[in-house]
């Protein structure tokens, strides 16, 4: 009830959310996603201007992060959660699908060097 209360409409969390949770946001029209990689989070709530919390206790307006759309894409077998038009965006993502690892890695690679 505190995420709902406090105005959320999304609710990342990097513990898994089971299906009675899913279907309590789903019904008041909140997206949530379990099992978030720490660092995936952290680079939501930077870019977005949030705050990442410890606890339900305590939520307000103010620790919450904001921005223009989100969607959830398929690409190949994974889903990808996309924030855009976040305020204080310093952060993207690059997607990098290639036919072997070897590709990938150099493709990484690349991009670091870059």
């Amino acid at each position: 009830d505190a995420c709902v209360s406090c105005g959320a409409n999304i609710v990342l969390s990097k513990l898994p959310i089971g299906d009675l949770a899913t279907q309590y946001f789903a019904d008041r029209g909140m997206f949530c996603a379990g099992r978030v990689e720490d660092g995936d989070i952290k680079r939501v709530a930077k870019a977005t201007g949030g705050t990442v919390q410890t606890s339900t206790n305590g939520l307000s307006d103010g620790i919450l992060g904001t921005c223009g759309g989100f969607e959830e894409r398929q690409v190949g077998d994974e889903r990808f959660n996309v924030f855009t038009e976040c305020p204080v965006s310093q952060t993207s993502t690059i997607v990098l699908r290639g036919g072997s690892e070897q590709f990938i890695a150099e493709s990484e690679r690349s991009i670091h060097d870059a």
